[in-house]
């Protein structure tokens, strides 16, 4: 059975130093980084995790946004002009509309995002309601988990 290991999972555990996992455990780069800066060891299996390489002094977090509606015009400016109000960099874009349909998939980094996560989401999913598009985000290393065969 895998099991991730999230960023919350830890906090309700941060009193422990040491923390050990099933083999096949993901744990994600955010849970990984504030596992380092409180000083806790995660081990998965028998093998200690290592610390996370830092870009700038600071973990690469990236999210994935995906778009889908009816095609109109100014659907990639409002999902982008969400982004740019919030300081999170479009790192990767495709989009294609075929027949009326749209969908975009967005490659974005938060780590300097002005605002968390949970609050980008909701400003896209409004965003996207006055598009008439659904959008949802997920941390990227959650959307690999899911994705994964």
């Amino acid at each position: 059975m895998e099991i991730l290991v999230t960023l919350d999972s830890l906090k309700n555990r941060e009193e422990e130093k040491v923390l050990h996992f099933p083999p096949d455990t993901l744990v994600t780069r955010e849970a990984r980084v504030y596992a380092a800066k409180k000083g806790i060891e995660i081990y998965v299996g028998d093998e200690r995790l290592a610390q996370p390489s830092l870009l700038n002094g600071t973990s690469g977090q990236k999210a994935v946004i995906s778009v889908v509606g009816e095609d109109r015009v100014g659907i990639i400016a409002g999902i982008s002009d969400v982004l740019a109000k919030n300081n999170v960099n479009i790192l990767d874009i495709t989009q294609t509309a075929i027949e009326g349909l749209f969908t975009m998939i967005m490659v974005v980094d938060i780590a300097k995002a002005s605002i968390s996560f949970e609050e980008l989401k909701e400003q896209l999913s409004l965003r996207g309601e006055k598009l008439c598009v659904r959008v949802d985000a997920q941390r990227e290393e959650v959307f690999h988990f899911m994705h994964r065969i």
